[in-house]
Parts: C-alpha cells; sequence; structure tokens
C-alpha cells in the first residue's frame, strides 16, 4: 500500500499511540472523489477554503452560494460558480491563489453532521474557481453541532466593512470563549494544504493570559492529519463564522502541540486524551456583512464532552 500519510502525520500517529488505527483507516484517503460523495458535495450551500498568503501564513476562508455554486465536473474536478457566490468577493481568499494555488476544502452539512474533505491547486478563471483534486476523503460526524443554512430568496447587497489587527480584541476574545465550533487550516512541510472542524461545548477554547488559545483534541478518527501538519509547519488559520450577524472572524499565527496534559481536569477537558494544541495570533481580519443567511441551531453533538 503506498503511503499517504507524511513524517508529521506519522510522528503525531506514534506519539497518540495510534499509528495502527491510522494504517487501517489511511485506506479510504484517495485522489478521486467517490462516487457517493459526488451529489454531497453539490447541494452544499457552503464551502470552508484555506489558503497561503504571500508571506506563508494560512488563512481560512467560507465561500457561501446559491443551491448549485459547487458542481462536481468529474472524480478529479470541481467548480466553483462565481456568479452564484452570494460571500463577499473582498475576501482574501481570491488574491492568495494568484500567488499559491494550494487550498485545502471542507464540504460540511451540519443539519445532518456530515462532511468530506478535498485538496489540491484552485485556479480563478473568468467566471470559475477550478480545483484539481489530488486528495478526498470523508470524515466521521464527531464533534458537529446540527444547525441549518439557507439563503433567503432575494439576499441583501452586502456593504461589507473589513478592519484587521494584529492583537485580539477583547470582543473577539468572548467571541473565542463563547464558540462552540471553527474551521482551521494547515499546511504540510511539502506545502499540501488541509481544512478541516473542530467542535465542543461553549467554552472548549480557552484563552490564556498570554492571549494564546488552548484547544483540547478530542478522540477522532486518528489520522492527525491535522496536528501532523502543525508538527511539520506552525503557520495556521482559524475561522469563526456568526451566521445570524453574517460576520466573519480569521485568525492567522503558529500552532504548538501540546500532549501528555494528564490532569483530571485536562483529562476531562479533552475527552480523556490528555491532548491539546496551542494557538498564537499574528494577525486577525474581522469582515462585517460577510454573507447574509437564514440560520438556527438544532442541538450540540452527543460526542462532546
Amino acid at each position: 500500500m503506498k503511503e499517504v500519510f507524511h513524517q508529521g502525520e506519522l510522528a503525531v500517529q506514534k506519539m497518540a499511540g495510534q499509528s495502527d488505527m491510522a494504517r487501517r483507516v489511511g485506506r479510504m484517503i484517495g485522489s478521486e472523489i467517490m462516487g457517493p460523495a459526488i451529489p454531497f458535495i453539490q447541494n452544499q450551500s457552503t464551502a470552508y477554503l484555506g489558503s497561503v498568503d504571500p508571506a506563508g501564513r494560512l488563512w481560512a476562508s467560507l465561500l457561501l452560494g446559491e443551491e448549485g455554486f459547487v458542481e462536481v465536473a468529474d472524480e478529479r474536478g470541481v467548480i466553483f460558480h462565481k456568479e452564484m457566490i452570494r460571500s463577499t468577493s473582498l475576501d482574501l481568499l481570491y488574491q492568495n491563489i494568484e500567488q499559491n494555488p494550494q487550498v485545502g476544502v471542507l464540504f460540511m452539512e451540519p443539519e445532518y453532521r456530515r462532511r468530506y474533505r478535498v485538496n489540491g491547486p484552485l485556479t480563478n478563471e473568468k467566471n470559475q474557481l477550478l480545483l484539481n483534486v489530488k486528495e478526498a476523503f470523508g470524515n466521521c460526524p464527531k464533534y458537529i453541532q446540527a444547525s441549518t443554512i439557507t439563503l433567503p430568496q432575494q439576499p441583501p447587497p452586502l456593504s461589507t466593512i473589513v478592519n484587521t489587527g494584529s492583537t485580539l480584541r477583547k470582543e473577539f476574545t468572548d467571541w473565542v470563549r463563547q464558540a462552540d465550533t471553527f474551521i482551521l487550516s494547515t499546511r504540510s512541510a511539502a506545502g499540501k494544504v488541509d481544512t478541516s472542524h473542530r467542535g465542543g461545548r461553549p467554552g472548549f477554547i480557552e484563552v490564556l493570559p498570554d492571549g494564546r488559545l488552548r484547544i483540547p483534541d478530542y478522540p477522532g478518527n486518528s489520522l492527525f492529519q491535522t496536528l501532523g501538519n502543525i508538527y511539520e509547519n506552525p503557520n495556521t488559520g482559524l475561522l469563526f463564522v456568526d451566521f445570524q450577524k453574517g460576520e466573519t472572524l480569521q485568525l492567522t499565527g503558529k500552532g504548538e502541540l501540546a500532549f501528555d496534559q494528564n490532569s483530571e481536569t485536562d483529562l476531562n477537558k479533552s475527552g480523556d486524551t490528555g491532548r491539546f494544541w496551542l494557538f498564537q495570533t499574528e494577525k486577525w481580519i474581522h469582515t462585517q456583512q460577510h454573507h447574509a443567511v437564514d440560520w438556527a441551531f438544532l442541538s450540540y453533538s452527543p460526542f462532546n464532552p
């Protein structure tokens, strides 16, 4: 069997004692989109994309569009129809891919707790964003909070306001502390970008006195793509979305692994893994009127510790 993991992933799998499980689960990783995933992807109104800026920083972004804005041309190609995208065109994703086309894409349907990841280069054509699939695989439903996201029949025009900075303001640390979901993008030493999801009960993200975020690593699929990337390359991007307000908070900075945190408190916080990771913010982007949707919370994941 061809090795599907890079050295960082293998190292973290070994650190976590999950090497054997990872080898078994890793068989699901392929270079093409599996047939049953095609209608799932084409049914999505949201897509989360990780990209790299000219300084090598990682950013996670949200694209949101009308039904049908995502088309799977074939098992190796995905088309995003730009004229059907209803989120702001000011997102730095568009300028990032002009310099470095590598992206990691996460399709997630929170209502039914389903998700699928697709990675490869993305090119910006006149009316389309074209993704050349290099890696594709499904994910387990754990830690996805159920909700519904729908576009209004006549979305209002966006008057987007973008603010940037380097030190998180209190309103943003409060947002992070109250969050039950965020998206994160990472990059291997070889340059492969991956985008994933983290979820838990509000408060599962700690803001430490020095401003770093401390995030538990709950039991998962044993593949450790995200933490394996951080092991090799600390550059990490986080995305928090407030669908009700139509706002996003994008953070970029450095990630760091913090395993073997085995106090009773930390075992409870981490779902008995004793695994955490830290994130230091270097820059942030706050976007108001990023999108306009109807959103409703349904329930927390039954897997949340």
